[in-house]
């Protein structure tokens, strides 16, 4: 297959991650920690591991700076929506993830030491938010103009 209907995949699949940072938690899981290497099982069929590779990196880096871009009351309801929809009590995860910053394993190979540490800081502001006004991020925010990921995307994978 080519690449436009390798993207196509990659779009759909985005679509059912309707959050940030569950998309981020997508590309983490796709990527292997010992290699930097992007890989998805069921695309090996349809293109190359480096093609695979090449858009997974392109795409984990687009959410990432999306993310990074996101005023923090905005990023504490991404992080608050996110959280919610694991399996394990919202709670204990949020005092997992304060205690060992998963949210680290969600950078992308490659972003400087800066950026890496800004992603860092605005993640753990935001936890430090919902543990003490868990209720806050659940306001309704109406400034909120930001494209959201999946126009981003888009956009990208047109280029």
């Amino acid at each position: 297959m080519n690449w436009r209907s390798l993207s196509e995949q990659l779009e759909l699949t985005l679509e059912r991650l309707p959050m940030a940072c569950a998309r981020l938690a997508f590309f983490a899981a796709v990527r292997d920690p010992y290699t930097g290497q992007y890989m998805h099982e069921g695309w090996v069929s349809m293109e190359s591991p480096q093609e695979i590779h090449r858009i997974l990196r392109n795409a984990h880096h687009e959410v990432f700076e999306f993310v990074c871009s996101m005023p923090i009351a905005q990023l504490c309801a991404e992080v608050d929506g996110y959280l919610r929809s694991l399996p394990s009590s919202w709670e204990e995860t949020l005092r997992v993830w304060r205690e060992l910053e998963s949210y680290r394993e969600m950078i992308p190979q490659g972003i400087c030491g800066e950026e890496r540490e800004f992603f860092a800081s605005q993640m753990h502001a935001a936890l430090d938010v919902l543990s003490t006004a868990p209720d806050w991020p659940r306001r309704e925010l109406s400034s909120w103009r930001f494209l959201p990921p999946a126009q981003q995307l888009r956009r990208h994978l047109e280029n």
